[in-house]
């Protein structure tokens, strides 16, 4: 958003001159919605896509599977545990927050979940 050209309209007053008026920005809740939305949408493009996919299938799994087989300490295993809770908290209020998401957002989750069955 960045690197978007600001837009300036010239109207003209009732003296016939004209005066500058900008365009109406964004309140910072839409910018907010706005980019939670472009980060969670799904690629255009086929190949991204595919591979948007496949990771959030495969990376789950990898990551299941060493949980499985590693042995790690209680401590590790109990940070890792929270921060899913948070994880989890943070998908819940975005679910209520950003509407235009939820469906993206269920096909992500049930992507993971998919790549943490399959690791296990």
């Amino acid at each position: 958003m960045a690197d978007e050209q600001k837009i300036v309209v010239e109207v003209p007053s009732s003296s016939g001159q004209y005066s500058l008026v900008p365009s109406p920005q964004l309140s910072k809740l839409e910018e907010f919605k706005k980019g939670w939305a472009d980060a969670i949408a799904l690629p255009d493009n086929l190949a991204d896509l595919a591979y948007s996919l496949v990771s959030s299938v495969a990376i789950p799994a990898l990551l299941s599977s060493c949980w499985v087989s590693l042995p790690m300490p209680g401590f590790i295993r109990l940070g890792v545990l929270g921060l899913l809770a948070i994880a989890g908290i943070v998908i819940l209020y975005l679910r209520q927050t950003v509407p235009e998401v939820k469906d993206v957002l269920l096909l992500r989750i049930g992507l993971v979940a998919v790549g943490v069955l399959l690791g296990i």
